[in-house]
């Protein structure tokens, strides 16, 4: 028997909300894309991406090689210094634009959740509710928490899937307000529609950040070990954070 959908929640329809919200995302084909060089372009190779739900096909995520990521890693690097010059109060002022502009979208990737990762709607919202009110603790509270400290550099972040607003947006979100440029992998069994939607409105906002997509170890090189990389944001399990450990640990005593 065919799964019963609400006309509210069908895929097709959030979508097609999706394209209203950030049109830039998307090929002229449908397809999309990664944001590098402070643009949404390179779309990779297509793999399929299937939904938690009910295993049907939602769309192919755009897997860079390790070159292509390379070189979005080097262009994220070239936006940290001017960002991290840019006056705390304008910082704090764009991602809270950017708190905003999420706020209008919260429905939306709570459902894209729900499709992507088989959360149920309420845990969708919580998920991203949890991100927003989290990045705007920390708005409110920057001064206190950071005094004169200097920005890192270029921040790359490595998430698991399970929670990629809760955990992942809302990791980048503070290491921008911080001064920070970021680029993020998506997850490969979640979170592509929703970083996608997420990192376009804060790109938009003029914050710094690039998000690729493609598998750990085609991209591992470049996001864990080039040396544009000034700090590496990992959250996953323990085999994983292991060998990123023993990588890194290598590259220092070289």
């Amino acid at each position: 028997m065919p799964t019963a959908v609400s006309p509210r929640v069908a895929f097709a329809s959030l979508l097609a909300q999706m394209r209203q919200a950030t049109p830039e995302v998307f090929a002229p084909d449908g397809a999309f894309l990664n944001l590098t060089e402070g643009r949404w372009q390179e779309p990779g190779t297509p793999r399929p991406f299937h939904s938690a739900i009910d295993g049907s096909l939602l769309g192919h995520s755009p897997a860079l090689t390790q070159a292509a990521a390379e070189r979005a890693v080097v262009a994220a690097k070239a936006e940290a210094a001017a960002w991290g010059a840019v006056d705390r109060d304008e910082r704090r002022a764009r991602v809270q634009t950017a708190l905003d502009d999420l706020r209008q979208h919260m429905d939306l990737i709570g459902l894209l959740l729900m499709w992507e990762i088989g959360k149920t709607h309420a845990a969708g919202l919580t998920d991203i509710d949890r991100a927003v009110d989290g990045v705007q603790w920390y708005v409110d509270n920057l001064d206190g928490m950071i005094g004169d400290r200097a920005p890192l550099g270029l921040v790359s972040n490595i998430a698991s899937w399970n929670y990629p607003m809760s955990v992942l947006l809302h990791a980048v979100m503070v290491q921008v307000l911080c001064g920070n440029a970021t680029i993020s992998k998506t997850p490969s069994d979640g979170g592509l529609y929703t970083l996608t939607a997420a990192h376009a409105i804060a790109r938009n906002c003029g914050l710094p950040v690039s998000l690729v997509s493609g598998s750990g170890s085609q991209l591992s090189e470049a996001l864990v070990l080039n040396d544009a990389v000034d700090c590496l944001a990992f959250v996953g399990g323990k085999s994983n954070g292991r060998e990123i450990a023993a990588r890194l640990t290598s590259r220092t005593k070289r």
